[in-house]
């Protein structure tokens, strides 16, 4: 089927990663299609996005590199002037304007319910299962993001990728960017960008690696968090949001674009994320990492990390490195495993993890090649369109 137009609608919640990950999609699009799909974007609010993109405005209708950003607000005022796009995707079961979707049933052709991203193995049968929705032309199809070749993968933007390149070949363009105090100096550099999180037990391992450690903090809740902690050392604010502290540098960033952040992961040594576009762009770096997945009630979350688990080593076990695979593994089901997001101390312990440091590189770059190359969600969901 050929798609002449493509409305996507999101549904943003308390975080940037719904709204990250539906950027990300229609900017690919975008560039896979240019001028020949009308692309729009339709919002419940603009909070985070103003904050993604700094050439945002607050208001209902606005054109940005040739997408069209709608407000649910907007679109209900307008919903007579509105046409329904031949395919729709609703992210993460969001809820569609009723007077919208009452005239997708008669003029659409294609309806994407794209879910959250999950390791778990009983998404590879719910993957693009219908959906009665009780429409004679509109069907409406499940989208199962995943780690394997048989979900629905996740985003693999050619975008990121390019970018990844482009700081790979010129790191010292990078460092001037976002580290000019660290040109030609040897530092071992990790981001942070977490939820309410205890970093104790992190910095009392750095301190005591014999290396020149810079911590890169980015985030409300990862500087909340950091703040407090460093009451516990001596940390002089040698600047504003700049800490030092025997061999650890720590810097608070200021809030970065999307294309910035992407830049920003690629230059350092790893990377610690949150959430779910951020986790994404972390695996794509081929860079060792920690993820604080998004909690849920009942610890529903660990579910989720332990299908995670479960894909990266079937794809890693092979390569016989057990140990780091192991405590990497370990680390990071332990740094998850909490029942609320406080300054409480959690279970993992990050002495192994660093010792295994070259081990685990190795063991993420060929993860990353997997993803790149057998879980890419936007040329799955485009042939899936295409052949409907």
């Amino acid at each position: 089927m050929e798609i002449k137009s493509l409305d996507i609608f999101c549904e943003i919640i308390d975080n940037f990663g719904d709204i990250g990950v539906v950027y990300r999609l229609a900017k690919e699009f975008k560039s896979i299609y240019n001028e020949e799909v009308n692309i729009r974007v339709f919002l419940n609010r603009l909070d985070e996005f103003l904050s993604l993109n700094k050439r945002a405005k607050n208001i209902g209708y606005q054109k940005i590199d040739g997408i069209e950003y709608i407000t649910n607000e907007y679109l209900a005022k307008n919903i007579c002037t509105f046409s329904p796009a031949n395919v729709i995707i609703e992210a993460f079961g969001c809820n569609v304007l009723e007077g919208y979707l009452e005239k997708a049933k008669d003029d659409s052709a294609l309806l994407i319910n794209l879910e959250y991203l999950s390791g778990e193995s009983w998404i590879d049968e719910v993957h693009l299962m219908e959906s009665p929705i009780g429409a004679k032309k509109l069907k409406k199809y499940f989208f199962m993001p995943g780690f394997k070749e048989s979900t629905g993968g996740v985003i693999v933007d050619k975008l990121f990728l390019d970018r990844k390149i482009k700081v790979q070949n010129n790191p010292q363009i990078y460092y001037k960017k976002y580290l000019p105090d660290l040109i030609d100096k040897d530092y071992f550099i990790g981001t942070i960008f977490s939820y309410e999180k205890n970093f104790l037990p992190l910095l009392n391992v750095l301190l005591k690696n014999e290396k020149n450690n810079c911590l890169l903090v980015l985030g409300e809740k990862s500087q909340e968090s950091m703040r407090v902690i460093l009451k516990e050392f001596n940390f002089a604010e040698v600047s504003n949001g700049n800490f030092d502290f025997e061999n650890i540098k720590i810097k608070f960033m200021p809030f970065l674009e999307q294309e910035e952040y992407e830049e920003l992961i690629n230059l350092v040594h790893y990377n610690f994320v949150r959430g779910e576009d951020s986790f994404v762009r972390a695996l794509l770096t081929g860079k060792p990492f920690m993820w604080h997945i998004y909690l849920q009630d009942k610890m529903a979350h660990m579910d989720k990390i332990d299908g995670f688990i479960e894909r990266y080593r079937e794809v890693l076990e092979e390569m016989k490195l057990e140990t780091p695979l192991n405590v990497h593994t370990k680390l990071l089901r332990d740094y998850n495993l909490r029942d609320n997001n406080s300054l409480e101390l959690g279970k993992e312990d990050f002495e192994e993890f660093f010792k295994e440091f070259d081990n685990v590189s190795k063991l993420t770059h060929v993860y990353s090649e997997y993803i790149e190359l057998k879980c890419n969600l936007i040329d799955k969901l485009n042939r899936f369109i295409l052949k409907y």
